[in-house]
């Protein structure tokens, strides 16, 4: 699964541009996640030029993973004459949750929601996808997502401060093609992020270089990632 990123930032790290991933198959946009960055790089990057539909995933709403949502549906309505799908789990308390963030942007008529499993092999570069819930912060529903594909699975955490998704999928799946894992270099308690020495203590040794640190907060996060033995996701 080929995954390109547009940006691979924390929420202040302006420099990386907010942290966020797509393919293109067909003259569709999947897209992972649309903070306030995405769009303007969209546009930048000339993406959506010969795109005639896009799906979305996005991992909870926080502004770093939502705040262009509203100027893409918008584009998508009146440049492109479509309606963007936003991939959705059975969760109704996130449902309610995307469907006020549409409202608040004035977006209710651009947009149409399609559950998980109706992505079901409709798309060469994975099989299925999953929503994955997970822990951020308090009160907010959050999630990484699990990608089966030919060449593997796929996991990707989006914002996550526990390391229980990824050792699940680890020990679910046989064959691992690739791990997207936020990560930073504090180790403070209580804190909504991974710390990366965390992470590298529970992933098997022969998996480290699977392993692509993403949502970067510096370039002490970046040293640490090498020293231990991760990749780093290119823009």
């Amino acid at each position: 699964m080929d995954l390109k990123f547009l940006g691979r930032g924390a929420a202040f790290n302006v420099y990386e541009r907010n942290t966020s991933a797509y393919f293109i198959e067909n003259q569709t946009l999947f897209l992972i996640d649309c903070g306030e960055s995405v769009f303007s790089t969209l546009i930048e990057k000339n993406i959506l030029n010969d795109i005639h539909d896009v799906y979305i995933l996005i991992s909870h709403t926080h502004s770093d993973h939502c705040g262009s949502l509203g100027s893409l549906g918008l584009y998508c309505k009146y440049v492109k004459k479509i309606k963007m799908k936003l991939i959705i789990p059975h969760d109704s308390a996130y449902i309610h949750s995307l469907k006020l963030l549409m409202e608040l942007f004035g977006n209710e008529d651009t947009y149409k929601f399609v559950y998980e499993e109706e992505l079901d092999h409709r798309f060469i570069n994975f099989e299925k996808v999953r929503y994955d819930l997970t822990s951020h912060t308090k009160d907010l529903h959050c999630y990484s997502f699990v990608f089966e594909s030919k060449e593997g699975a796929v996991f990707y955490s989006a914002d996550t401060n526990v390391v229980d998704n990824v050792v699940h999928f680890i020990d679910t799946y046989d064959n691992i093609a690739t791990i997207y894992m936020e990560g930073t270099d504090l180790d403070i308690p209580d804190d909504v992020h991974l710390n990366i020495d965390k992470l590298s203590s529970v992933i098997p040794q022969h998996l480290h270089s699977c392993v692509y640190l993403m949502h970067i907060r510096n370039h002490a996060c970046v040293e640490d990632a090498i020293k231990n033995g991760f990749q780093i996701v290119k823009i």
